[in-house]
């Protein structure tokens, strides 16, 4: 069974998660480097968890349209492109949050009639845009690009299509969490010694800290629940760096924020995203105590 369209029939999508979300991660089944770690995930919760990296093949392949499509394309915007060095930092946050505001009154661009490989070839043209942005440290746009990807996914307009839709939207999600993530890792090298895996707060420069809280703090800016939410989403592990229950506090509000999706498979989709993040980051951080409430709140909160 697909639980990413089971909705569709009236199935709950997420009941083959539960059972993943169940087992007990244990540090003996943890490896000392990322790679092999990320490799061996899904021993970690048991023979039949399926990776992500395989579902999605599967999900692109299924859920095609013949449909016209549209899609809203960001507008590049010079005054987001430098900053000057010696602004006060209330100068700066005012400046970020203005060029959020830049995105947010309409500087997009709609294209219509467009074919499904259209469509992704769009798609991927903003995933390539988001790391050109990244790498010439235009962060500001690279946060824009992922708000506008994330915009996208409120529209249902082509439902047979929406699957293959969140898939090619998270995966962006996913490579801007991993840059804000490995960004601020960065930060805490002392002496070009990176912190271990299995690193503490307190063991995080202040630098690397205060970058961390300025990411949260213009996500939280973000006016409309959709994007907030995902693009909080994708950066939830970034709450290691500041406090050893971060992450968990985290995963119950994102879940409350779910509630106010008034479309119901925009709103189950959200929560499918939320627990494979959520449980990508239990695989990963098995020493902290997320408690069986946090774990599967996700999934009764779904049932009420």
């Amino acid at each position: 069974m697909d639980p990413l369209s089971s909705v569709l029939d009236g199935t709950d999508p997420l009941s083959l998660f539960a059972a993943a979300a169940d087992p007990v991660i244990t540090t003996a089944t943890m490896d000392n480097t990322r790679k092999k770690r990320d490799k061996d995930d899904s021993s970690a919760v048991g023979s039949d968890f399926e990776p992500w990296s395989s579902k999605r093949g599967e999900i692109l392949a299924r859920y095609t349209t013949t449909e016209k499509l549209s899609i809203n394309l960001y507008m590049g915007s010079e005054k987001g492109k430098a900053t000057t060095t010696g602004s006060a930092v209330s100068e700066k946050v005012r400046t970020r949050l203005e060029e959020l505001d830049d995105l947010e009154e309409g500087s997009q661009k709609e294209l219509l009639n467009l074919t499904q490989q259209d469509y992704m070839n769009r798609i991927e043209e903003l995933n390539q845009s988001l790391k050109d942005a990244w790498s010439s440290d235009q962060k500001v746009k690279a946060l824009k690009i992922v708000i506008q990807c994330s915009k996208l996914l409120s529209d249902t307009t082509v439902i047979q299509f929406y699957p293959s839709k969140f898939v090619l939207i998270t995966d962006i999600l996913d490579t801007f969490g991993k840059l804000v993530y490995e960004r601020i890792l960065s930060m805490c090298m002392d002496n070009r010694v990176s912190l271990s895996d299995n690193f503490s707060p307190e063991s995080v420069n202040d630098t690397a800290k205060e970058t961390c809280l300025n990411w949260f703090f213009k996500i939280a800016s973000i006016r409309e629940l959709i994007p907030r939410f995902y693009v909080e989403a994708a950066i939830l592990k970034c709450n290691k760096f500041l406090s050893k229950t971060g992450i968990s506090e985290c995963l119950p509000r994102l879940t409350s924020m779910i509630r106010g999706i008034g479309d119901p498979l925009v709103a189950v989709y959200a929560r499918a995203y939320l627990c494979r993040v959520g449980t990508h980051i239990i695989l990963i951080l098995p020493t902290e105590d997320f408690g069986e409430s946090v774990k599967m709140g996700i999934f009764t909160d779904f049932l009420q």
